[in-house]
């Protein structure tokens, strides 16, 4: 599955956007899914000064194509309170998607996982289920009816 119990960070009370993708690397690279976080990091941080990944209703979904990522996964976080993602934007967050695709598999997982999580994330039930959720597999669940 492409997202693991341990890929999931409830509670999140840091409002930094670089420690909470660093939190979410770290995981997924405790959990196999990444070789090198730092070198991970550094393409989800390049790709993060293009421009803001916040979208709109509280959420945010920084990701990185590298060589780096070994198995493809969406690590999790939510925060106890919104919060501004990118200052060069008024979008506060508090629903965070870290995603994470192979390079050699960039393009079409890439864009299939995007659409997945922003069309299940269209629907307001799934924000505010996963808003609501309280353990890693209430998020692990409502992944799964979402698709993912």
């Amino acid at each position: 599955m492409i997202i693991h119990e341990s890929l999931i960070e409830l509670n999140v009370t840091s409002k930094n956007k670089d420690e909470i993708i660093k939190t979410l690397a770290r995981k997924a690279g405790e959990l196999g899914r990444v070789s090198d976080v730092a070198g991970y990091m550094q393409a989800v941080l390049a790709r993060e000064e293009l421009f803001s990944t916040a979208i709109g209703y509280g959420i945010a979904i920084p990701h990185g194509k590298s060589s780096y990522v070994k198995e493809p996964f969406i690590a999790f976080a939510k925060s106890q309170e919104a919060f501004s993602w990118d200052s060069r934007t008024d979008q506060e967050v508090r629903l965070i998607f870290l995603i994470g695709v192979p390079e050699e598999r960039a393009n079409d997982l890439h864009l299939k996982i995007l659409a997945n999580i922003s069309r299940g994330l269209m629907n307001d039930s799934y924000r505010e289920r996963l808003v609501q959720a309280t353990s890693a597999a209430g998020i692990v669940t409502i992944f799964g009816e979402m698709g993912l």
